[in-house]
C-alpha cells in the first residue's frame, strides 16, 4: 500500500479528505509506479508538475482538495518515453489518451468518465504526463526556433491561418509548400513530424514551458536552469523526483505558492470508482444518460 490509513477518512490541514479519494490516489500512485519503473530502465528523466509539485513542496504529499498526479518530461525524453511505452507498458495500466503535449496512463481495472466520454476508448483512473517544449527565450536563435515551431503547429492545426498571415504580409520561417504538406497528411503523422522537429529545435532556446500554457498565455516560461539537476521530496510514503528550480518554476506557475488557494474545481469527472473496471461498468450502464442526468 502507497497510502496510510487508505480506506479511512482524514483531517488533513483543517480539509476533510475522503476515504474514496484516497483511494483513487493510491490507484494514481500505482500508475506511477509503472511509468518510474519504465522510465529508470531506460534512463528517461522525469519530474513532478503543476499541482503534484506543489503538493510535493507544500504538503509533502497530494495537495487535499486535489485529485491530480501530474509529470513532466522535457521533449526529447518525452519523446523516447513515447517510443518504449507500447512494449513497456503492462497490464493493468494501458495508454487512454496521447496528443502533441501530453498523454494519460490509466488503469483498467477502474473507472473515470467525465463529459469528454469517447466510446471505444480507455476510461480509467489516470494520471497526465506533460511535454515541456521550447519558448521564446528572448534570444534571436530562440525566437526564431519557436517561430518556427508554432508555424508547424500552426499548419498542422490550422492551416488557412497560415494562409491568411502570408496574404497579409508575413514571412514564414517554414517552406510554405512543407507547411501545407503537413496540413494533408494524417493525424498520426501530424504527430510523428511535430514531435521530430520539436526535438530538434529543443537546443535553441534556454526556455521552456507546456506548449498549451503557451498558447492560453498561462503562467510563464520556465529556464532550463530550473532542471539542471534533479532531487527528491517525500510524497506520501514516496519520494518524487522534483527540478532542483522548483520554487522558481512554482513561482513562474503560480505566484505565492506558498499561500494555499483551493479553487473548488472537480479533477475527477463525474463518474469514478476506484475497485470497478471500466469495461466491465459500460456492460451495465447508459453512458450519455449518466452524464446528462448529472
Amino acid at each position: 500500500m502507497f497510502i496510510k490509513d487508505l480506506y479511512r477518512d482524514e483531517i488533513r490541514e483543517g480539509w476533510l479528505v475522503k476515504s474514496d479519494i484516497k483511494k483513487v490516489w493510491n490507484r494514481q500512485l500505482e500508475i506511477w509506479q509503472e511509468v518510474d519503473r519504465i522510465c529508470r530502465k531506460h534512463n528517461i528523466t522525469y519530474w513532478a508538475n503543476s499541482g503534484t509539485l506543489l503538493g510535493a513542496a507544500r504538503h509533502k504529499g497530494f495537495i487535499p482538495w486535489d485529485e491530480d498526479f501530474d509529470l513532466m518530461m522535457m521533449r526529447p525524453d518525452y519523446n523516447r518515453f513515447c517510443d518504449v511505452l507500447a512494449d513497456e507498458l503492462n497490464a493493468p495500466f494501458e495508454l487512454k489518451e496521447k496528443l502533441f503535449g501530453m498523454m494519460k496512463i490509466s488503469h483498467s481495472q477502474t473507472t473515470m468518465i467525465d463529459y469528454g466520454y469517447l466510446e471505444g476508448s480507455p476510461q480509467g483512473i489516470a494520471i497526465d504526463i506533460f511535454a515541456l517544449d521550447i519558448v521564446n527565450d528572448k534570444t534571436p536563435e530562440g525566437s526564431s526556433a519557436y517561430k518556427a515551431l508554432d508555424e508547424l503547429l500552426t499548419a498542422a492545426c490550422n492551416y488557412p491561418k497560415i494562409i491568411r498571415y502570408v496574404q497579409n504580409g508575413g514571412r514564414l520561417l517554414n517552406d510554405l509548400q512543407v507547411l501545407e504538406a503537413i496540413s494533408k497528411t494524417s493525424e498520426d503523422k501530424k504527430l510523428e513530424i511535430l514531435e521530430f522537429y520539436a526535438a530538434e529545435l529543443w537546443r535553441q532556446s534556454s526556455a521552456v514551458a507546456w506548449i498549451q500554457d503557451t498558447l492560453n498565455k498561462i503562467g510563464n516560461p520556465f529556464e532550463k536552469k530550473c532542471f539542471s539537476e534533479t532531487i527528491y521530496l517525500p510524497f506520501e510514503t514516496i519520494e518524487l523526483p522534483v527540478p532542483i528550480g522548483y520554487d522558481e518554476i512554482l513561482t513562474a506557475y503560480y505566484g505565492d505558492w506558498r499561500t494555499p488557494v483551493r479553487d473548488g474545481r472537480n479533477r475527477l469527472g463525474n463518474i469514478y470508482s476506484d475497485d470497478i473496471p471500466y469495461k466491465e461498468f459500460l456492460q451495465h450502464f447508459d453512458i450519455y444518460n449518466l452524464i446528462l442526468k448529472k
